[in-house]
């Protein structure tokens, strides 16, 4: 296992609709390569917060004389979660996307086969961008992990 990038960090609900994006320099072309990605918390806790998160968004997309019976039953829209995904690209381009709701994934691109949503492949000598996706940070905070590495199971 040789280990390409390990990284963690903290994400807050003013990064929803954002992208970090993690480069690495591959010195030789990779035939597989491995990804664990974490985050947590997934689900938003706070009812009181949760609510107040709903009622907002009603208001910025539902017309006034609708509004009443959705916010009548907002408890239907919980749990609120964050929503982190994946996407990768190469110096050919687009290596796709992982766009997933688990917040534990393990991903896998090889010569011959792929995680769904991801192009099989040789990774070539070059730039390899690793985005993390941030749909939505609901939570006060958010952690996440990120490791790629080339070769077999770790």
């Amino acid at each position: 296992m040789n280990t390409l990038l390990q990284a963690v960090g903290i994400v807050t609900p003013s990064c929803s609709k954002s992208h970090i994006t993690y480069t690495i320099h591959l010195n030789h072309p990779v035939r597989e390569l491995h990804i664990e990605f974490a985050y947590a918390p997934k689900d938003l806790a706070d009812e009181a917060k949760a609510k107040q998160l709903i009622d907002e968004a009603l208001g910025s997309y539902i017309q006034p004389e609708h509004l009443a019976s959705y916010k009548e039953n907002w408890r239907s829209y919980l749990p609120l979660k964050n929503l982190l995904t994946l996407s990768f690209d190469d110096e050919n381009g687009f290596r796709g996307a992982g766009h997933r709701h688990d917040p534990v994934q393990h991903l896998i691109i090889s010569e011959e086969e792929a995680s769904p949503g991801l192009i099989p492949g040789v990774f070539p000598r070059g730039q390899l961008r690793i985005m993390i996706n941030l749909h939505c940070v609901v939570t006060e905070e958010c952690r996440y992990k990120l490791h790629a590495w080339e070769g077999g199971e770790r």
